[in-house]
C-alpha cells in the first residue's frame, strides 16, 4: 500500500486538476490518497468529495506541515509520499517516486521534480532556476533536501522524525528543517529527475521576489533549528 497526502487550504482553483491527474496513474500497484482540508472556507472539501478514492480528512487551520503530518499519522501505506494541491502528477510519477525506494532499501527519502508549461519571462527564469539546481544534484548519489511538491518517505522514519516542524506555519523551509533533521541522522535521500509534477510558478517579478523573501526568512529560522 501506498499513501499520497495532500495538504489543501482553499485550493478549490486547482485540487481538482491535482487529484484527476492522481486518480489517473500508471501505477496498478494499490494505493490511496488522503486530502488534508486545512480549514479552507471556499469549496475545496466538495471538489474533493467529487473524486471517490479521495479520502477527505479536515482540520482547523493549522498550516500544511500539521496537515501533511496529520495525512501521515493516517496513511495505511509504508511509504508516504506528498505534492501539493496546486501541483498536477505525471501519470508516471508515483512509479518513479517509488522506484529508488525498491532498488534500495536503505533510501529513507526520495525527491521529484518541478516542470512548468508557462511561457512568462519571470516563470521561466524560476524553472531555469530549479533545472540549474536539479543538474548539481545529479552529481551526487545523495542528496540533502527534500521539497514537499514531490516527496517521499518512509512512513517509519516520517513518523521517528516526528515529521514536518508546526512551528513553520507557511509552506516555506518546512521541508528544509525536516531535510536537515534527516541529514544529521544519517538517513539516505535520492533525487529522482523522472518524478514529475507540473506547478504554476510566479508570472511577474514583484511575485517572485516576495516568494524568495518569504522563504528567505522562513529558511533563516531553519537554519537556527538545526547550526
Amino acid at each position: 500500500m501506498i499513501s499520497v497526502i495532500i495538504p489543501a487550504y482553499n485550493a478549490e482553483k486547482t485540487i481538482g486538476r491535482c487529484l484527476d491527474a492522481l486518480t489517473k496513474q500508471a501505477y496498478i500497484g494499490e494505493f490511496e490518497i488522503i486530502v488534508i482540508d486545512d480549514g479552507s472556507t471556499d469549496s475545496t472539501p466538495d471538489i474533493v468529495a467529487q473524486f471517490d478514492k479521495a479520502k477527505l480528512i479536515k482540520q482547523k487551520n493549522a498550516g500544511p506541515a500539521s496537515a501533511r503530518n496529520k495525512g501521515a499519522s493516517a496513511a495505511r501505506g509504508e511509504i508516504i509520499l506528498f505534492t501539493d494541491s496546486d501541483c498536477v502528477p505525471e501519470p508516471d510519477w508515483i512509479s518513479h517516486m517509488l522506484r529508488p525506494f525498491h532498488e534500495d532499501s536503505e533510501v529513507a527519502g526520495v525527491k521529484g521534480a518541478y516542470k512548468t508549461r508557462q511561457r512568462e519571462i519571470t516563470a521561466r527564469f524560476v524553472q531555469l532556476e530549479y533545472e540549474d539546481k536539479y543538474k548539481y544534484m545529479l552529481k551526487d548519489r545523495y542528496i540533502d533536501f527534500i521539497d514537499t511538491y514531490s516527496a517521499g518517505f518512509r512512513k517509519d522514519v516520517f513518523l521517528e522524525m516526528n515529521g514536518y516542524d508546526t512551528a513553520f506555519p507557511v509552506a516555506c523551509a518546512e521541508d528544509v528543517e525536516l531535510s536537515y533533521r534527516m541529514s544529521n541522522k544519517g538517513y539516505k535521500m535520492v533525487f529522482n529527475p523522472d518524478a514529475v509534477v507540473y506547478h504554476t510558478h510566479p508570472g511577474s517579478l514583484l511575485a517572485y521576489l516576495k516568494k524568495k523573501h518569504k522563504f528567505a526568512y522562513w529558511r533563516m529560522l531553519a537554519l537556527k533549528k538545526n547550526p
